[in-house]
């Protein structure tokens, strides 16, 4: 019969302690958690879009130059969707959302998941999806990258 013995030294024992504490209190990852789908946000909107977002129709092009407003920066004319953008934490969860403040949840939401809009609904909006996540929840290939990198940072610094 073989024996194997694992001796818990005082230095391992310090470690594992160490690791439970920070792994048992998930507040600090949540907060690296939430600030990192910010930060992808906001790459989001200086690539506009990744994958790149559909450029705007001709005759909106049309309409903003007869007004003589802007069609560089798309989603960014005003930066009332782009200031719209909030984030939330606890020890449990990481929450991203748009449309608070001055700016609607519903102009929010078309904009990113796109679909019918204006007067009588016959405008159709293509989907420019700001924010890190897709209509079923799927995190975009960025996000996944950068809370996987937050995370296995935030682990490893748990084990010093």
């Amino acid at each position: 019969m073989t024996v194997s013995t694992i001796l818990i030294t005082d230095d391992l024992q310090r470690v594992l302690n160490l690791a439970a504490r920070q792994t048992s209190n998930t507040a600090p990852l949540m907060r690296l958690i939430r600030a990192q789908m910010l930060s992808q946000t906001q790459q989001n909107f200086r690539a506009q879009g990744r994958p790149k977002w559909k450029p705007l129709a001709a005759s909106t092009i049309k309409s903003y130059e007869r007004l003589g407003i802007s069609t560089a920066g798309l989603l960014r004319r005003s930066n009332s969707l782009y200031d719209s953008i909030q984030t939330f934490s606890d020890m449990n969860s990481a929450t991203i959302s748009a449309g608070g403040g001055n700016q609607s949840g519903a102009y929010a939401r078309i904009q990113h998941f796109g679909g019918m809009a204006g007067k009588n609904r016959k405008v159709k909006i293509p989907a420019r999806p700001y924010l890190p996540i897709d209509k079923d929840g799927n995190l975009q290939n960025e996000a996944v990258e950068g809370l996987h990198q937050v995370t296995m940072t935030y682990l490893q610094r748990s084990f010093r």
